[in-house]
């Protein structure tokens, strides 16, 4: 297949290039394969160089994503051309993605090109053993490969939303990874500042996983001209963060490489006098000095050096006007059809432009684009009877001096033949439909303009190129705003349309805005039914980012209120919706009685997805304790509908909140049970929402059990596959995740830099600031661990955000309180935790477990002196972690009685076989920082933790440790290591030990130590 090539005249595909054409005679033409190379190719050594090595590196497994930039003309295709010659040298498979450089193109037009030219090429039988299933979903954008799956592979129905398209663009970095193993790859999406903004997002979800690809993604672009706005902008700001990733930006050629570029493309190489002038004119821009050569060539100045000179300086300046200057030297017929073509896009077929041209014969059509052809205007693709502008300033000049009237016909013609001949299959050709018939207003039809855009966004919508929907979608809204202003009603069924792709595409706030307009326009013109579709919309955007739910709220009662038009499965929704906006705003009587009538009406529906909807609806009221159990039986309930019905897929909905519930039940075995199911199902429908829920469960049970490898591990995975659709909540996780491991570990030092600098510029209120008082009192950093704690217990605790992390806030409090020995504020503490005695701490649906709360309970307890509590709390936390198996908390709960019972004096037996029980996990588990502090209990229950020899200088206890490092022979950076402390508070205190102890030096210190008795580490 790869040696085929289309006859550039009739298109028909033969093999070899050498011989005529045996349906129309043409005779062979140089450089017709795909991107051919049309000018000689000089200079661009550094960066050939880096781009060898780049194709070494993917020859070895290391992948990369390489992006040329520059101003147009300034040979970024025409060096991917030699990279590609490179690659096939060196037994790679070159493949080209092509951006179309006009409207219209369809969504993923350069990953589809690039994919149908794989197939035609990989013709290797283990190819669809390696695809497998996983490479299904991307038959939506390429439906050739259907062909290439294993046999009886089914083809899943597309879905919506961010899991769908995660499993769209996983499938299609699937299908690179098994094609790269079979033959290294060079892909080359060329012109990426035209791609479709759903190309450019793939492009970077690609990019994270090319490391251990065997293939090297080389992109080209102009950046000139982007706006922050543009796409491009975005998608090279997020590579810029991939290791992976270089950008080479290309600048004009110097003046030898200039002067070798003259002398290849020069059947006379001009005098030194000329190529200086080229040179100066044109900067070096390759296009532009073939251009100015091609003008001269055209001109009169004969062998006389200065004659040539002189004539340099009349090229007409800039590309676009010397590329004119070209055009204008064509014949009127050939400019004419030029003309025509460009206005049917870059890329332009055979059949469509000798329709529109309405030439007499084929033989004059075909003369005319020789002529064109000749003078490299154009070139033939492989693509059948296609051809292209040999670059996009070709057509771009050629369009903009067609006149407005004439142009305008022209996309109406097109409009018409393109719906003509794609009547089979007109979802192809929708994009491009909807741009032609746009621009043919006012001349063509507006109806059908606005019919045609409104059908090519649904398209886009349906195969998850949500940009380009969006795109389209508001691409009818203008159609409509201009031409139909009288139909409003469809005004508003297309700003829900758009609210729902742009929360699907992400973007929340626009997509609140686009809904509230929804719910003006469907209210001002009393449409009942419409009005609640955008309320539905506006609350089911803000739930799913914890956004306060009151708009929602007030706007589904507006909607409830006129219900009795609806059919009961609507109004089960609005109550449902209704339930979940009034949890979003702490009105939670308002919402169990919201839940409640949604379910009454759904038992009556006798329909099982509205009984699931209502029965789910309440599982988001984790801030309300009191719920836990009617939470826990309407998620069992709606558990046994989903199974029933067939439809588990509906469970992405419930599981995470569910498996958060009965992990805070303490009932550890149902949450196992559980993980396993969400494992199944989100296995079975491939959502990666789900997979990332069901990852972030397995890490919570790990890191709760102590298996704190794989909780890291899993935790990795989690965030891995988070970042790609939810970026914000998946560092949120990730980032308590590592908190919860590293102090498990004795590891905090490692987290107090970074979170330092993280809660300077977070709200008071955010977990983070309990945290870091949690921290710091942990490696016995007081001064700002009281800092941190002050601020988090402003009015008796109230700045703490009554939300998901709620509890964890309180519980990092009440732990500091007493490490502090706050006793004043104990009993607030106390009282805020007592709705939740007998449960564990989960933080979120399922982010992390911190342990049964009756363990701070009893802490408090014992801070202020009530005995009989702190004995009953500590023993019921004791129960609970045994029972789930949550041995790290368990370790961390026997300590805590320990420590209690060593402190009251007389129950040191007590103390010890709880201490010795929770020594025995520490040191199993690896709970470094916790075995430290065990340890130093264990020797003042033994009587050796007897205080420091009393020294006349009156050392600290920090710094007789300090010492004890010193005389061990450790460095300020090691010892700042082991204490947790920072090398410049190490060097402090070594001054306060000279100083105390009369020495002059670090040696003079350590023999002091010796003559006192102050050994090495103890």
């Amino acid at each position: 297949m790869l040696g085929r090539i289309a006859c550039h005249r009739c298109g028909r595909v033969r093999l070899g290039a050498d011989a005529p054409c045996p349906a129309c005679g043409a005779p062979p033409m140089a450089g017709a394969a795909a991107a051919p190379a049309t000018e000689p190719f000089v200079g661009r050594r550094s960066e050939l160089q880096l781009l060898h090595d780049a194709l070494g590196g993917a020859l070895a497994g290391r992948g990369r994503v390489v992006v040329l930039s520059g101003e147009a003309g300034i040979g970024k295709t025409r060096l991917a051309q030699e990279v590609a010659t490179l690659a096939l040298r060196r037994g790679m498979l070159a493949l080209w993605g092509r951006c179309l450089e006009e409207p219209g193109a369809p969504p993923f037009l350069p990953w589809t090109r690039a994919m149908q030219a794989c197939l035609r090429a990989c013709r290797d039988e283990r190819l669809p053993a390696l695809l497998g299933r996983e490479a299904a979903a991307a038959v939506e954008i390429a439906p050739e490969l259907a062909k290439r799956l294993p046999p009886g592979t089914a083809v899943p129905a597309i879905g919506e939303g961010d899991q769908a398209r995660f499993r769209l663009f996983a499938a299609v970095a699937h299908v690179w990874r098994q094609v790269a193993t079979l033959r290294p790859l060079l892909l080359i999406l060329d012109n990426l500042h035209w791609a479709d903004a759903s190309s450019l997002r793939l492009l970077a979800f690609i990019a994270q996983d090319i490391g251990e690809c065997r293939m090297l993604l080389l992109g080209s672009c102009r950046e000139a001209g982007l706006s922050r706005q543009h796409p491009l902008a975005a998608t090279l700001a997020e590579l810029l963060n991939t290791r992976q990733f270089s950008r080479l930006p290309l600048q004009g050629l110097s003046f030898d490489e200039t002067e070798r570029l003259v002398a290849a493309a020069s059947a006379v190489t001009p005098p030194a006098a000329v190529v200086a002038a080229i040179h100066r004119r044109t900067e070096g821009n390759p296009l532009f000095l073939v251009e100015t050569l091609r003008f001269m060539r055209q001109g009169q100045a004969g062998d006389d050096p200065r004659a040539a000179a002189a004539l340099v300086e009349t090229v007409p300046s800039g590309i676009r006007a010397v590329i004119g200057q070209r055009l204008n030297r064509l014949s009127a017929p050939c400019c004419a059809l030029l003309a025509i073509a460009a206005c049917i896009g870059r890329d332009f077929d055979l059949p469509l432009l000798a329709e529109l041209a309405g030439t007499g014969s084929e033989a004059a059509l075909l003369g005319a684009l020789d002529e064109a052809l000749a003078q490299r205007v154009i070139e033939p693709t492989q693509l059948g009877p296609q051809y292209q502008f040999s670059h996009a300033l070709i057509r771009e000049v050629l369009y903009d001096e067609l006149p407005v009237a004439r142009r305008v016909a022209l996309h109406a013609r097109i409009a018409e033949s393109l719906q003509v001949r794609h009547a089979a299959d007109f979802d192809a050709v929708l994009a491009q439909l909807a741009y032609h018939a746009a621009a043919a207003l006012p001349a063509g039809s507006p109806a059908r303009a606005l019919d045609i855009a409104q059908r090519a966004a649904a398209r886009a919508a349906a195969l998850m190129a949500y940009e380009e929907a969006l795109r389209c979608y508001r691409l009818a809204l203008q159609l409509q705003e201009r031409w139909l202003p009288a139909e409003r009603e469809r005004r508003c069924a297309l700003l829900l349309a758009l609210g729902a792709v742009q929360m699907h595409a992400g973007e929340n706030d626009a997509s609140a805005a686009t809904f509230l307009e929804a719910v003006t326009l469907a209210r001002t013109l009393g449409d009942a039914a419409q009005f609640a579709q955008a309320a539905l919309g506006f609350e089911n955007n803000g739930w799913r980012i914890s956004r306060p739910g009151e708009q929602a709220a007030t706007l589904l009662e507006e909607a409830l209120a006129a219900s009795d038009r609806f059919d009961a499965a609507l109004r089960v929704d609005l109550l449902a919706a209704l339930c979940r906006a009034c949890i979003f705003c702490g009105r939670q009587p308002q919402a169990n009685a919201a839940q409640r009538r949604a379910v009454a009406l759904a038992r009556e529906l006798a329909m099982p997805q509205p009984l699931f909807k209502a029965l789910a609806a309440i599982m988001p009221a984790r801030h309300e304790p009191a719920q836990l159990d009617e939470r826990l039986h309407c998620a069992h309930e709606a558990l046994e509908v989903a199974e029933r019905a067939g439809h588990m897929e509906w469970v992405d909905a419930l599981t995470g909140w569910h498996f958060g519930d009965l992990v805070e039940k303490g009932d550890l075995d149902a949450a196992r049970a559980l993980a396993q199911v969400h494992a199944r199902v989100a296995d079975a429908i491939r959502q990666p929402f789900m997979q990332a829920m069901g990852l972030a469960s397995l890490a919570l049970l790990a890191a709760y059990e102590g298996r704190f490898a794989d909780a890291e591990r899993l935790a990795g995975e989690t965030f891995t596959m988070g970042q790609r659709f939810l970026p914000g909540n998946a560092q949120g996780a990730y980032s308590l995740q590592i908190f919860v491991l590293r102090r498990q570990q004795g590891r905090l030092g490692e987290v107090l830099p970074v979170l330092r600098g993280l809660v300077g510029s977070v709200p008071r209120e955010s977990l983070w600031q309990a945290g870091l008082a949690l921290i710091c009192a942990e490696l016995e950093l007081h001064e700002p661990a009281r800092e941190a704690y002050e601020a988090l217990a402003a009015g008796d605790f109230a700045g703490i955000a009554r939300d998901s992390m709620w509890l964890t806030n309180v519980v990092f409090a009440a732990e500091v309180c007493a490490r502090l020995g706050d006793r004043p504020r104990a009993a607030t503490l106390y009282r805020l935790l007592e709705p939740y005695a007998g449960r564990n701490v989960v933080t979120g649906t399922n982010i992390a477990c911190f342990g049964a709360v009756d363990r701070y309970r009893g802490m408090l307890a014992a801070l202020a002196g009530d005995d009989a509590r702190a004995a009953a709390y500590f023993a019921a936390a004791v129960a609970l972690d045994e029972r789930g198996g949550g041995r790290p908390w368990l370790a961390h709960s026997r300590f805590e009685w320990a420590r209690w019972l060593a402190g009251r004096g007389g129950d040191a037996a007590a103390a010890k076989v709880q201490l010795d029980a929770a020594l025995a996990l520490v040191r199993e588990l690896g709970m470094a920082g916790l075995a430290r502090r065990c340890e130093a209990l264990q020797r003042e229950l033994d009587g050796a933790a007897a205080a420091p020899p009393a020294a006349p200088e009156r050392l600290s206890r920090r710094e007789v440790d300090v010492l004890r490092m010193l005389c061990a022979g450790h460095s300020n950076q090691a010892i700042a290591a082991r204490l947790f402390i920072s090398p410049h508070t190490v060097a402090h205190h070594v001054r306060h030990i000279l100083a105390k102890t009369d020495c002059r030096s670090r040696t003079e210190a350590v023999a002091w130590a010796h003559r006192h008795r102050i050994g090495g580490e103890g």
